[in-house]
């Protein structure tokens, strides 16, 4: 094991530093150049100062490998192992089981107010939502989806398009009817943000070859910052044949069910609605929500590209984050408590990856792309979930955990002592 220093603590997630735009200066004193060399230096210039990239640049995310195991401490984990929930301390290295109500087997965690709640399946393939509390089990009731309420008091849990907030202590339970086949994504100040249809993912071309992260070495000033490496590239022998991807769409967040893509003779239009608390449905806009946290709700649209947008009243259109043009989003992500960070799972061709960055970025400079390694991404893996200190933790194809503070240059893995996950989160 590689002793590796601890990236100090924040309270909110660091976030990638913005790579400096160079100024760039157009050659005036070049011994006698053809006009065509000429006009191309002058709108590469240009295009320089005014913070675009020139012609031949590529792609600047920087990757980020995560193969050294962590050596600090990041807390107690809740951890999903072979259907079974363990409790995991990541500096004694203990494992201590949860118990779980007789025959479920557990599929989603998350801590809130000092309570574990878990989304777990029956042996009738039933869905339902606990909250554990000193060694009980109390049923919150059938959930095909279960998210955390926006003031963290309660839980709300849909069953045929009945979404129901039941208090996690002492209080009402009220409920809500969803529009028609839709599916919650999470609960804010504003309301329930609700989705309709689904952004499938794109079957490879045929003889596509796999796409894996290699740095790139940075070109002249304003090509590609000096501290970004270079999104991944393609290093795939000739002749590799493109593994097969499914062109369903994956499961969002909190989810067992299954969603409804926008298109095809089941299709429904692909959109985004807030549910007031009064039950009155306010259209959003054209494009899928992956989550959401106080006014911002993190959207993926249906040319797959990520963008952000308030849910406040009066806002018509979101603002586009950069893309990586060599990663695609497969639909499940997270957002940080501040709502300043961001984080989705990716992929291209066989290959996973964990995509992080600002709600803010301007550029592709300032997402980060950590390698998931350890197979083919998983059809409806769970999306990864932020620590309070805005750090990601997320599962890799193989089981393994991956943490990762944004804006760092290495990931790491921890728990290695634990069998193959399928669910974590900071207890």
């Amino acid at each position: 094991m590689v002793a590796v220093s601890r990236p100090p603590e924040s309270s909110s997630g660091a976030t990638a530093a913005r790579p400096r735009r160079g100024s760039g200066r157009f050659l005036t004193r070049a011994r006698k150049p053809s006009t065509a060399v000429a006009l191309l230096g002058v709108a590469v210039v240009v295009g320089v100062v005014q913070g675009q990239p020139p012609p031949a640049s590529r792609d600047s995310g920087r990757s980020v490998p995560a193969v050294q195991s962590y050596t600090g401490s990041v807390g107690p984990l809740l951890v999903v192992v072979d259907g079974r929930l363990v409790r995991f301390d990541t500096l004694s290295k203990r494992t201590v089981r949860v118990p779980l109500p007789r025959g479920v087997t557990a599929l989603r965690v998350w801590t809130q107010e000092g309570h574990d709640v878990v989304l777990g399946r029956l042996g009738t393939n039933r869905t339902v939502a606990y909250v554990l509390t000193a060694g009980k089990a109390r049923a919150l009731g059938p959930a095909e989806v279960a998210v955390p309420s926006a003031d963290r008091q309660a839980v709300w849990v849909v069953s045929k398009g009945v979404a129901a907030r039941v208090p996690i202590g002492p209080g009402a339970r009220r409920t809500l009817r969803l529009p028609p086949r839709s599916r919650l994504v999470a609960d804010t100040r504003q309301g329930l943000i609700v989705s309709t249809g689904t952004v499938p993912e794109l079957p490879p071309a045929p003889g596509q070859e796999t796409l894996t992260p290699t740095p790139t070495t940075p070109g002249p000033t304003g090509t590609v910052p000096a501290t970004a490496g270079g999104t991944p590239l393609s290093t795939a022998s000739p002749g590799t044949p493109a593994p097969t991807l499914s062109p369903s769409p994956t499961t969002p967040p909190y989810t067992t069910a299954s969603p409804v893509p926008s298109t095809g003779p089941t299709g429904v239009p692909l959109t985004t609605l807030v549910v007031g608390p009064d039950g009155r449905t306010r259209f959003l806009v054209a494009a899928e929500a992956l989550a959401a946290v106080g006014d911002v709700v993190l959207l993926r649209d249906d040319e797959r590209r990520l963008a952000i947008i308030s849910p406040r009243p009066g806002i018509r259109k979101p603002r586009l984050l950069p893309s990586l043009s060599a990663i695609q989003v497969i639909g499940t992500g997270a957002l940080d408590p501040l709502g300043q960070t961001f984080a989705v799972l990716g992929r291209t061709n066989d290959h996973a990856w964990l995509m992080v960055g600002p709600t803010a970025a301007e550029t592709n400079g300032e997402l980060n792309v950590v390698a998931l390694d350890g197979g083919a991404p998983v059809p409806g893996a769970v999306a990864p979930t932020f620590t309070a200190a805005g750090r990601v933790l997320a599962v890799r194809p193989d089981g393994r955990i991956v943490y990762y503070a944004p804006g760092e240059r290495d990931g790491f893995t921890v728990g290695d002592e634990l069998p193959p996950a399928t669910a974590v989160a900071q207890a």
